[in-house]
């Protein structure tokens, strides 16, 4: 019989002091032994004796640097002990080797904050939530975990809350708590602490709604002093997008999901593909520096609608192209503070519609279309010749100049944080 297979007969037999005996001595000449090795830190830690633990589990991971439990249990370990950064340093190393230990992600909540760092605690939190969401079935977790991603989800979102608070204090002072009052209305709802109840079946924001702006998927030009202006440049815009075109360079398929993502099977028709492609001006409004240098007047007019202008959000400005037979499939925008514009640059006979909450309209060249893209949508291209529109965001007109102020505020708080 093997020293190990001793130490182990040991333990079986419920010996555990004569195990840790007998695997101390294993080590003697053995001292690489990962069986005594993990059995001694399992040992201590069971016993309290968090400081020896430590030390075994350093062992541990030196001896196996990649394997995620070690560095996990040593952060266990610093973490009975206080000692934050260490904890905090292990941790990091075990979702390095296994980004999926959602207990490791939780416990990084925890330590953050106890270093004092409650925004990146709270993104900490959401990442784990979001996993789980993601992920794990809610009916078979242990109701420990159940417990843990709880509190992570209130943590993440009460931090969330402060930061929204503190964007909308100023207005909120300025302008009296009124005039604010429907973007703390979307906030709550964004956070989950009051229902949506959408007004219409087809009306689906998919990221931030605000409530009590008239359920209309069409808006009239006449809301808009600035399109007609617009509209007159039309042929300096699609002689632009001529060249563009010609040139061949910057336009890429406007769906690009992984493989085997939800999305990619979602957008299966299109994605990747290059029947919808686009030539972005700006994205998540910033410039696309080489693509406005070969369409300065394109952007130059555009300064003359009221581009929706976020942080990190708006506008979007791109000439979207849709390949003869090509269509884009329903689906829902993001937000209903913003409309979607589009100026029909080249329309071929017999072309296809956008339907917007179940009314198809065709695009006429040099006529504007606004509607509301946080309702279903769709498109398509029937004939045998290329589309293409210039699609730029701008403000819903029912929001007042001091709600475009909250909705930007509030927007770019929330994305700020979810996108670090």
């Amino acid at each position: 019989m093997t020293q190990e297979t001793a130490a182990l007969a040991l333990y079986e037999k419920g010996d555990l002091d004569g195990a840790a005996r007998a695997f101390t001595e294993l080590l003697k000449s053995e001292t690489g032994n990962i069986t005594a090795l993990e059995y001694l830190a399992f040992y201590t830690s069971q016993r309290g004796e968090f400081s020896a633990a430590r030390d075994w589990y350093e062992r541990l991971v030196t001896a196996q640097p990649a394997n995620a439990g070690h560095h996990y249990n040593l952060a266990m370990a610093a973490f009975a002990l206080e000692e934050w950064p260490a904890a905090l340093q292990s941790l990091g190393a075990a979702l390095g080797c296994d980004p999926h230990l959602i207990q490791a992600q939780l416990y990084r909540g925890v330590v953050l904050d106890k270093l004092g760092n409650r925004e990146a605690a709270a993104r900490a939190y959401l990442a784990a939530v979001r996993y789980a969401d993601r992920q794990l079935d809610p009916r078979t977790l242990p109701n420990e975990l159940k417990a843990f991603l709880n509190h992570a989800n209130t943590y993440a979102l009460q931090f969330l809350d402060d930061e929204i608070e503190i964007a909308l204090r100023p207005l909120r002072e300025r302008h009296g708590a009124d005039s604010v009052q429907r973007l703390r209305a979307a906030a709550d709802i964004f956070l989950g602490r009051r229902p949506a109840n959408f007004a219409h079946p087809k009306w689906r924001p998919g990221l931030f709604y605000v409530p009590d702006l008239p359920p209309k998927p069409w808006h009239d030009r006449s809301d808009f002093p600035w399109a007609a202006q617009v509209e007159a440049a039309t042929a300096i815009i699609r002689d632009e997008l001529l060249e563009a075109l010609q040139a061949g360079e910057g336009f890429a398929p406007y769906v690009n999901h992984p493989e085997g993502s939800h999305e990619a099977r979602v957008w299966q028709a299109v994605n990747r593909s290059m029947d919808w492609s686009s030539l972005h001006l700006y994205r998540h409004g910033v410039r696309v520096e080489e693509n406005c240098a070969r369409c300065p007047r394109t952007v130059e007019i555009l300064e003359k609608a009221d581009l929706h202008r976020v942080p990190g959000h708006g506008p979007e400005v791109m000439f979207s192209v849709l390949k003869p037979k090509a269509k884009i499939p329903p689906h829902y925008g993001s937000v209903n503070g913003r409309l979607i514009v589009h100026l029909p640059l080249i329309v071929p006979p017999n072309c296809g519609a956008l339907k917007v909450a179940g009314e198809a309209r065709s695009w006429v060249e040099g006529e504007l279309l606004f509607f509301d893209d946080s309702f279903e949508h769709e498109a398509w291209n029937d004939s045998d010749q290329t589309r293409v529109v210039l699609i730029f965001d701008t403000w819903n007109p029912h929001l007042t100049m001091v709600e475009r102020e909250a909705f930007s505020a509030v927007l770019s708080a929330a994305q700020r944080f979810e996108r670090g």
